[in-house]
């Protein structure tokens, strides 16, 4: 399925163009904590960055969707390079996420592409940065609307992540 994200909307494309509202986010848009509507302005989901104590580093970061009973939906831990410089800091390209006990993997392609592929190395989603503003998004219908927005301000997570980190 084609849909497009614009001002903090998700849209279906019908025709080549934007039909029906299907989420968005509610505003503002700057606090990392981020609720995902319904068009009709119900919450859905909410996506935050928690620290998660008692893991294999302490403090580690995981990315959470839960529904408003506070329930994970989906979650993703970061996962960071190797190549470590005094100078750059560690960059972050990938997230291991877990939806419903199965594991898909969130790669960051570059700032304006990104894509979550099954352990089968099958595209699942793909979003790119359109050069008119906007994002292109292409799905499997197994991710709900609401979802797919989850996961795009997971990308965008990813993105400040590496905001300051230098090559």
């Amino acid at each position: 399925m084609k849909y497009l994200i614009k001002a903090g909307k998700l849209y279906q494309i019908d025709n080549g163009r934007p039909g029906i509202k299907l989420a968005c986010l509610k505003t503002p848009y700057y606090p990392i904590k981020k609720a995902i509507l319904s068009p009709d302005g119900r919450i859905k989901l909410y996506a935050d960055i928690k620290s998660c104590q008692g893991g294999e580093v302490s403090g580690e970061r995981i990315y959470v969707l839960s529904d408003p009973l506070n329930q994970t939906v989906l979650s993703g831990i970061p996962i960071y390079s190797d190549n470590l410089s005094l100078l750059s800091g560690m960059s972050v390209n990938q997230i291991r996420l877990t939806m419903e006990h199965r594991l898909f993997d969130l790669f960051m392609r570059s700032t304006r592409e990104y894509c979550i592929m099954d352990e089968n190395s099958w595209v699942a989603v793909r979003l790119v940065h359109c050069t008119e503003g906007g994002w292109s998004v292409e799905a499997d219908p197994v991710f709900s609307p609401f979802i797919l927005m989850g996961l795009f301000i997971f990308c965008r997570y990813l993105d400040k992540e590496n905001e300051f980190i230098t090559d």
